[in-house]
């Protein structure tokens, strides 16, 4: 009889400590559980803006001189439909252009506009032609305002929600660096196929902003 109680007594013991060892592992779990979520609440998260975003779908990039005429003088020259364009020449000793010097890119309405001169007016011996180089640009200003430098390799970028690629894979005009720092304002240009685009957006960690092209 006296054998039976210790056997019993045995096996209660044993089944309390199974017990007892299953609530320390619960509570150790809770408390890990606990201290990640105080810890993950605690890391500041990341916060940037879109200041500014255009889509040039008709860029005057450059000015290829095709033949560069005769008894011309240094000169201006204009672009129409071309927004904010501005460009100079220069000729040789015999008047002939030879150089086209772009002081400002425009955005054009077309994708040929006509090239003309401006000043001073020009007396040419023989027409030069010069034949306009386009381009579609997208630009973007994009401020990094939170307390987290972003790697470039993990920030990315979709147009029109589709064909996604890393901010430092896009290669832009602008970036020089692996990181977006905090506080940072990046004035970025991307050079694409001429097609439009309406919708441009960025996306880090699960934030995401996007802007109208």
């Amino acid at each position: 009889m006296a054998g039976s109680v210790g056997i019993g007594g045995l096996i209660i013991g044993v089944s309390l400590l199974v017990v007892f060892s299953m609530a320390v592992q619960t509570i150790g779990n809770q408390f890990e559980s606990s201290m990640d979520s105080i810890e993950a609440a605690a890391e500041p998260l990341p916060s940037f803006t879109v200041d500014s975003s255009d889509i040039w779908l008709f860029a005057l990039e450059d000015i290829t001189i095709t033949n560069g005429g005769s008894d011309y003088v240094n000169g201006t020259l204009v672009a129409s439909s071309c927004t904010g364009f501005s460009a100079s020449f220069t000729v040789d000793s015999n008047g002939v252009i030879d150089a086209v010097s772009i002081t400002s890119t425009g955005d054009c309405s077309t994708s040929t506009p006509v090239i003309s001169f401006g000043t001073p007016a020009q007396t040419p011996t023989l027409t030069a032609t010069l034949t306009p180089v386009m381009k579609t640009y997208i630009f973007a200003v994009i401020t990094n305002d939170g307390a987290v430098t972003l790697p470039t390799e993990d920030v990315w970028l979709f147009l029109d929600g589709k064909d996604p690629q890393t901010l430092s894979a896009s290669n832009p005009v602008g970036l020089s660096s692996e990181y977006w720092y905090s506080g940072e304002t990046l004035d970025l240009r991307w050079e694409l196929s001429p097609t439009n685009h309406a919708r441009l957006a960025f996306t880090y960690g699960g934030t995401t902003v996007g802007t109208t092209l």
